[in-house]
């Protein structure tokens, strides 16, 4: 199963960076803009106490909602699967437990698989490396700094999504 099936997301990666003054980070964002594969719409200029915070760090809701869905759905069947061929080694082995009553103790290692599966899903859709570059971004908006978001499609545009900030004297934060 491939990783990109369980998103619904264009963009996995963040990259951002902060600045002090809003013509360095306007600087950074133009240059970032012009630099190719980047589309312009996948950089974003966030300003001090920016209205649009929430949209220019996660523009694709609707996208998290099919990654929260497809992920659920495709790694609680995957769990599911997991469980089965758990409970069936353990038939294959001759559990005594497992003996005395296969169809209960098959429905009962299949929902943990599915559960275990569905939990992982969780994790996922949480988007916990996502944190590190929100809260970077949102402090340093909040005490008067500027930012300038990427939305990379893939790991080579993120690398030179990353790798232009920094030239442009940015603070620079990257999800995984």
């Amino acid at each position: 199963m491939s990783t990109m099936s369980l998103f619904g997301e264009r963009s996995l990666t963040l990259v951002a960076a902060t600045f002090r003054d809003p013509d360095s980070a306007s600087r950074a964002a133009s240059t970032l803009r012009d630099r190719r594969p980047l589309r312009p719409a996948q950089v974003q200029l966030v300003s001090p106490h920016d209205p649009d915070l929430s949209r220019k760090l996660e523009p694709e809701q609707a996208g998290i909602w099919h990654t929260l869905l497809r992920s659920h759905l495709k790694l609680g069947i995957a769990g599911l699967i997991a469980g089965l061929l758990v409970g069936g080694g353990l038939a294959a082995a001759g559990m005594p437990a497992f003996l005395s009553s296969p169809g209960m103790a098959l429905v009962a290692i299949g929902m943990f698989g599915m559960f275990g599966g569905m939990l992982i899903a969780g994790l996922l859709s949480a988007r916990p490396d996502h944190d590190l570059v929100i809260n970077t971004v949102r402090d340093s908006t909040d005490v008067g700094y500027w930012a300038v978001v990427a939305h990379p499609a893939d790991s080579a545009q993120a690398k030179l999504a990353e790798e232009t900030l920094e030239r442009a004297g940015g603070e620079v934060v990257r999800s995984i």
